[in-house]
């Protein structure tokens, strides 16, 4: 399925933020989000090395299967395309997080143009085995990207920042996005979103840096590392907006609305980790250039 020819199709961006609905559904939203969240929240905080890994695995395979519709497979072969997903999840464990961090970056960096350059360049990703092979793209360097977080001291400080940032970018947006958000930021892919939004996005993010970096209070302001860990935070958070783009991308070529309907209120699996997928291999291999321990 190519471009929906109906364009009230996508008028509102199916993100926690962006999609109105029913009272109905923003019951199911918040129970839904209750639920996850603490689950989510405590499998950063409690599971580490193999129990980590799959806890994460499990999010990314579920991923996989979503990926697979986006993908155009359809029928059981969506549960081989997940398997094949576990598959590579179990090799990049033994390959240097350098190497698939480095294809994620270079991923995204191809997404970029994709995106601003919609819907010219459709014959070079449309096809099934393209798509397909985006996924690996997409899913396999978040996992590792997860996995390396996890193996610094303090882990949960830096995998907790880069969630807080995303959702931070997204409140953020929402609410500027609402009040000055006249200008549209890509809206041949998502006519919900908006340059207001991105800045107001960022400015969340400036705001959420300074705070959880006081808090933790090991690194001092002024110094250089300090300096290069707020840049990286701050290009992080534009690469999450760009997994958003990208997946409403896809979802717009393939034309359907949400990646599944497994989260009540909230779509699929996809739909929550869209902007992490993006955010977190970039985040992982950035702190490594930087030589953080």
């Amino acid at each position: 399925m190519g471009v929906s020819d109906d364009p009230t199709v996508f008028e509102q961006e199916p993100s926690w933020f962006y999609r109105q609905g029913t009272n109905r559904v923003l019951k199911q939203r918040i129970i839904t989000a209750l639920i996850l969240a603490p689950i989510v929240i405590a499998g950063i905080f409690l599971l580490d090395g193999i129990y980590f890994a799959l806890f994460i695995g499990i999010i990314i395979v579920i991923g996989a299967w979503e990926w697979a519709n986006l993908a155009g497979i359809e029928g059981k072969t969506t549960y081989i395309y997940a398997a094949g997903i576990s598959v590579s999840l179990v090799l990049a464990w033994y390959l240097p997080a350098t190497w698939i961090l480095s294809i994620g970056l270079l991923w995204w960096c191809l997404a970029l143009i994709l995106v601003v350059r919609y819907p010219m360049d459709t014959r070079i990703w449309g096809g099934m085995w393209q798509r397909s092979v985006i996924g690996v793209m997409v899913l396999v360097p978040a996992w590792v990207s997860l996995q390396q977080l996890k193996t610094y001291e303090n882990s949960n400080f830096l995998i907790l920042l880069l969630m807080f940032l995303i959702w931070g970018a997204d409140i953020g947006a929402y609410f500027t996005g609402r009040a000055f958000g006249n200008k549209k930021l890509a809206p041949a892919v998502s006519p919900g979103k908006s340059w207001a939004g991105l800045y107001g996005g960022m400015f969340t993010a400036v705001l959420i840096v300074i705070a959880m970096t006081f808090v933790q209070g090991d690194m001092q302001f002024e110094s250089k590392l300090w300096w290069q860990f707020f840049a990286i935070c701050m290009f992080v958070t534009l690469i999450s907006v760009l997994g958003d783009l990208t997946e409403s991308m896809f979802k717009r070529y393939r034309g359907i609305k949400d990646s599944s309907n497994l989260l009540p209120g909230h779509g699929g699996i996809l739909d929550r980790i869209d902007s992490l997928v993006a955010a977190g291999p970039v985040y992982a291999l950035l702190l490594i250039v930087i030589g953080w321990k």
